[in-house]
Order: C-alpha cells, then structure tokens, then sequence
C-alpha cells in the first residue's frame, strides 16, 4: 500500500494553505517538508503514491496514515515493511 507519511502540522499548513493556493502548489510544498523531515522512506519499503496528500483526501476522502512514531523504529529496525 502506498501513503504519505506527515505531521499533524504539515496537514494543518497544508490545509491552511489550500485556502489560498492551487492544491498542486500545496502538495509539492507539503512534499517537500516531508523529505526534509524524513528523508527519503522508500529503502525503508515506505512508497509514497504519485498523487499529492490533499489532493488524494480531496479526491477521495480519505487518505492512509501511519503514526509518526513508526517511521522511527522502522528506520532503526525494529519494524519491518512487509509489502
């Protein structure tokens, strides 16, 4: 399964800003503070989807999440990604 890993306050910036810009600009915003804060997740098995966070909960009204918490043990290893 394929989901976006994010903050509560990148979801919140991100929500405050679709109020005044185009949902793509928002979204390779957004995008692009995840990588800063994650890095690249995809050795860890993490595969992001190729449509944006806001723009995938706009389209279908739900989005897949993974608790902050998990990143850190699946990068130390003590989670597997089992795809």
């Amino acid at each position: 399964m394929q989901f976006h890993v994010m903050t509560k306050g990148l979801v919140r910036l991100g929500m405050s800003l679709a109020r005044y810009l185009p949902l793509k600009m928002v979204d390779s915003l957004v995008l692009t503070l995840c990588w800063f804060t994650y890095g690249d997740l995809s050795k860890y098995g993490i595969v992001q989807p190729s449509t944006g966070p806001l723009a995938l909960k706009a389209a279908t009204g739900k989005s897949a999440v993974i608790d902050v918490g998990t990143v850190g043990k699946i990068k130390t290893g003590e989670i597997q990604v089992i795809n």
